[in-house]
């Protein structure tokens, strides 16, 4: 790639000081491409670049970001087809995201898609999620795939827990990244109800069965579930002042402009 780079104008590349991960890859190419169309890769040789084309054609019907979909996938049955069928359809069915290959690295993006995302950890495979939620129009095409000729992968069954606390960060992001006082202000609008009720137990056993607070356990559950639903309260209103700070600081708004009409270029 350095070769490359030195001998001709078009390829550039990007090094890391070591291995940061597929996340920080594409979150690093989105930041540097500059074409109006982006493309990514994996570079294990099992995908076709002859597909580029055909992806490229789809956003003149109007679509954000084409994904490719690996129908015919050369990949081992039991450690890589089935968790990433079973994951698939998981992550289908709770965000409603209308892809049926997520994994697939494979994609071709408008310019104004990749700018607004921002990807950590290891959300590389909810890429097409996240573009939905911001409401881009989403097409599929199917893909060739190779079966791998070199290198080992690192995806088993041992990521299906990854991916499913991933997806409940990207479900919490799309539903109440703007509002978390609803999640943590509910359940512990919840658990304080429940003490009220449990303390109501409680002094009815005092006065009916002569049961005293030091003797009932549940008087215990009582307090524990006060603290608890307090806590929750007060996590929910800092939740909401980290929020409005992490906008209003950087001047960021919670939503996305597909585009404008009628304005002048000043």
């Amino acid at each position: 790639m350095r070769k490359l780079a030195t001998e001709r104008a078009a390829p550039k590349a990007i090094f890391f000081r070591h291995n940061f991960g597929q996340t920080a890859a594409f979150d690093a190419g989105f930041r540097a491409a500059a074409g109006a169309m982006i493309v990514t890769m994996d570079g294990d040789l099992q995908n076709d670049p002859r597909d580029i084309a055909r992806m490229l054609n789809r956003p003149e019907e109007g679509y954000d970001m084409v994904a490719g979909w690996r129908r015919n996938r050369q990949d081992a049955l039991v450690l890589r087809k089935v968790p990433s069928r079973i994951a698939n359809w998981l992550i289908r069915k709770a965000t409603g995201t209308p892809i049926h290959d997520l994994g697939c690295s494979l994609r071709a993006y408008r310019r104004e898609v990749t700018e607004e995302l921002r990807l950590y950890g290891e959300m590389h495979r909810f890429i097409s999620v996240l573009a939905h939620n911001m409401g881009a129009n989403l097409a599929e095409v199917e893909v060739y795939h190779r079966p791998r000729r070199a290198g080992v992968s690192k995806y088993g069954l041992r990521r299906t827990v990854k991916v499913v606390l991933d997806l409940l960060t990207v479900m919490f992001m799309r539903r109440y990244q703007t509002k978390p006082i609803y999640v943590f202000g509910g359940f512990g609008f919840l658990v304080a109800s429940l003490s009220t009720v449990i303390y109501a137990c409680v002094r009815g056993e005092k006065v009916h069965d002569g049961v005293w607070v030091h003797r009932n356990p549940l008087f215990l559950v009582g307090v524990m579930s006060a603290l608890v639903g307090v806590q929750l309260l007060a996590t929910g209103l800092i939740a909401e002042l980290i929020i409005r700070t992490y906008y209003e600081s950087q001047d960021k708004r919670a939503y996305s402009v597909a585009s404008r009409a009628g304005f002048q270029d000043s």
